[in-house]
């Protein structure tokens, strides 16, 4: 990486990244497939991606990007977007699903841009894979690369527990997905010097996602 992460304890853990960055390889074909067309069903993360593409002031990152399925809709709404993920199959598949955005393998807890580089970051169900005592020096590394008046978007499954599936249609995966209380999720925007423009809690749209509440923060970096 060319710049070091503001959270300097926070790092990568072997066995638990490895387990992570092997299960979305092996899971990226197939998720594109299956995930492709998830946001046609919901209308608030459509709200609040547009408002992100509307109002940044500066190049969009996705952290977590998978696919690339929300990136493509971030620079079909205008936004200057790239994207960013811990799993090369998922950058493979990103980079030939949306050739016009740009797409690179990497950790958001470390990212390779200078402070006050970026308009926005999004992170939609990406700080879930972290364990959840890193989150708040993750966040700051999001809010690191900022510009001031930069945006941070952030969506997690709402709660306390943790899910391990060990399969996902039909493929062996051993990821955790780790729910965030939407409580310490705005603390940690928060204290990483951001200043809330939403905080959101919705319950799941019947069908069409998994059945958990989901958080979400929309954050300015002051001026």
């Amino acid at each position: 990486m060319r710049h070091a992460p503001a959270g300097a304890g926070v790092g990568y853990h072997r066995g638990v990244d490895d387990a992570l960055r092997d299960g979305y390889d092996r899971l990226a074909a197939t998720y594109a497939d299956e995930l492709w067309h998830e946001l046609d069903g919901k209308p608030l993360d459509r709200w609040l991606l547009e408002r992100v593409a509307r109002d940044a002031r500066g190049p969009v990152l996705e952290v977590g990007c998978g696919p690339g399925h929300v990136t493509a809709f971030l620079a079909g709404h205008g936004a200057d977007a790239a994207g960013l993920d811990l799993s090369p199959a998922m950058i493979a598949v990103a980079r030939a699903r949306v050739p016009a955005a740009r797409f690179e393998v990497g950790d958001l807890r470390a990212l390779p841009y200078a402070d006050g580089a970026l308009g926005a970051v999004v992170a939609m169900y990406s700080l879930i894979h972290l364990p959840r005592p890193e989150v708040p020096a993750a966040v700051a590394e999001l809010a690191r690369v900022l510009a001031p008046g930069g945006l941070l978007l952030a969506a997690v499954h709402a709660g306390s527990e943790t899910l391990h599936p060990g399969e996902l249609w039909g493929i062996a995966v051993d990821i955790d997905w780790n729910f965030i209380e939407p409580e310490a999720l705005f603390a940690a925007v928060a204290a990483a010097g951001l200043t809330a423009v939403e905080r959101l809690v919705r319950w799941p749209y019947d069908g069409a996602e998994h059945a958990s509440r989901r958080a979400y923060v929309l954050a300015r970096k002051p001026a």
